[in-house]
């Protein structure tokens, strides 16, 4: 079973009821998330969706996910993470993907606003990333020693690309903020409970190669999910 490789459903950027056209009402998936899954062992799958609804055997066939980064928050991204933290699959979450799982674990509380336009001296979108400078990084981050993302990367700080004018102010009751940035915005936050691997970043390691191993370790969590899966339905 461990030729099997495991699937990674990708979450949609949604284009629906952005404008009048019915032809415009479209989703989109970036090739940086297809490219980085693939190469660290895993098989993308391009989650669809129905007027904004989920259809659930697609989410059935996966065996983790990864929210990208993007423009906004819907609605049935919340429902697509509730199916995942529920089915004890593993996530990845990358830019507006972390701020999603934050808004995710502080309104199981309450109903409270989180994300909101940077306040610091530090240009957190210093340059538009290109396919010439997807390696530039802008600035250095601090990670918690002994977290997962320190046992990840294996340092306490590590420089980062960067490219979001937005941020979140807390991580919710389910999230441990593990990676800061020295003008303390979060930039990292994993799951703290023990039966799941989530995961979120703030920077785009899906262009960067040199954090190819956070992809790695989050589909290793994906095989093992699949392997565990397999065996308690044989």
């Amino acid at each position: 079973m461990k030729d099997v490789k495991p699937i990674i459903g990708i979450l949609a950027t949604s284009n629906y009821l952005m404008t009048n056209s019915t032809f415009k009402d479209t989703y989109s998936y970036g090739n940086n998330y297809i490219k980085a899954i693939y190469d660290s062992g895993g098989i993308p799958l391009l989650i669809p969706f129905y007027d904004e609804k989920i259809i659930k055997e697609t989410l059935d066939m996966c065996d983790g996910l990864i929210l990208p980064g993007g423009q906004r928050v819907r609605p049935v991204n919340f429902e697509v993470i509730d199916y995942f933290v529920k089915q004890h699959k593993p996530i990845l979450g990358i830019c507006l993907g972390m701020q999603t799982l934050a808004m995710y674990s502080v309104n199981l509380k309450k109903e409270k606003r989180i994300i909101k336009p940077i306040d610091s001296n530090q240009n957190h979108w210093p340059y538009e990333l290109t396919r010439d400078n997807n390696d530039v990084l802008a600035h250095r981050v601090n990670i918690v020693k002994g977290s997962q993302l320190y046992n990840i990367f294996g340092q306490e700080t590590i420089m980062v690309n960067s490219g979001h004018h937005n941020t979140v102010s807390e991580a919710g009751p389910i999230f441990d903020v593990t990676i800061k940035s020295s003008d303390g915005l979060i930039e990292g936050i994993e799951y703290n409970k023990k039966d799941n691997f989530i995961i979120g970043v703030q920077f785009h390691p899906e262009i960067l190669p040199q954090y190819s191993n956070l992809f790695k370790e989050f589909i290793k969590n994906c095989q093992k999910f699949k392997e565990d899966n397999q065996v308690s339905h044989q």
